[in-house]
């Protein structure tokens, strides 16, 4: 096929990550109105999306290229980090395997979660989590939305919800909330950056995400046999950060 590739979005979330808000067919028909003709959609966690557009590529495979995407939450040494991997098969057993260790590893974190958010002295219930995840994984982004209905959380919410930091709410709590060393931190068992990539390498073209909220020597560390290249184009960089980033990359 003769594609030239005009404009192109490789990082983008749909209503089935909870820090999305379109649905994969939204995404799609925007995406052709701003003339965008590659792009790919990385819930978290979630082949969802996948799932969904099966139907898109044979009717506008022509015009526009949809490349199967992922966002995986992964733990390097103490850190959380993502990797978006792409073009995958859709019947790849492997991802598919790692994502149903995830699943299940993420649901005992949640439950732990809400625990020790309970031993902090919030007012939280397990089941208003649940019910607000709408049948995703519980996020940061849910977790905060919960903590906000309840006045009594308020104040010791103040800086996500009108503070400093609410300019980017969701990533700063569930930064300082629930990354290693974080105030509700809880040891569980998730996915572990070496092991999943030599499982994925062959399958997939694995990218890191958003390297801007890592430090030059982290992201040295995560260059290894696998792994393709680095987030450049993201909303989490401003212009020199682009321009680092691709120097980088480069």
């Amino acid at each position: 096929m003769n594609f030239k590739v005009n404009k192109f979005d490789l990082h983008m979330h749909s209503d089935h990550s909870s820090d999305g808000v379109l649905t994969p067919y939204e995404i799609l028909t925007i995406a052709r109105s701003r003339g965008i003709n590659m792009f790919s959609i990385t819930d978290h966690n979630s082949l969802a999306s996948a799932d969904v557009m099966k139907w898109y590529k044979g009717k506008y495979g022509n015009k526009t290229l949809y490349i199967n995407g992922v966002e995986l939450s992964l733990y390097h040494g103490d850190r959380e980090v993502h990797v978006c991997a792409y073009g995958f098969n859709e019947s790849c057993t492997i991802m598919a395997g790692v994502l149903e260790t995830y699943n299940r590893n993420r649901v005992l974190q949640s439950e732990l979660r809400v625990e020790k958010l309970q031993d902090l002295g919030f007012k939280v219930d397990y089941k208003e989590v649940m019910k607000t995840s709408g049948g995703k994984l519980p996020s940061g982004v849910t977790f905060l939305k919960v903590l906000a209905k309840y006045k009594e959380n308020r104040e010791a919410l103040h800086e996500y919800l009108s503070g400093e930091k609410s300019k980017s709410p969701y990533t700063n709590f569930y930064f300082d909330y629930f990354t290693k060393g974080g105030k509700a931190y809880v040891d569980a068992p998730l996915l572990h950056f070496h092991e999943t990539i030599e499982k994925l390498k062959d399958k997939a073209v694995l990218i890191i995400g958003h390297p801007s909220l890592y430090t030059d020597r982290k992201i040295e560390e995560l260059a290894v046999d696998g792994i393709a290249g680095i987030d450049v184009y993201s909303s989490y960089h401003n212009d020199e950060q682009i321009q680092y980033y691709k120097e980088i990359a480069e």
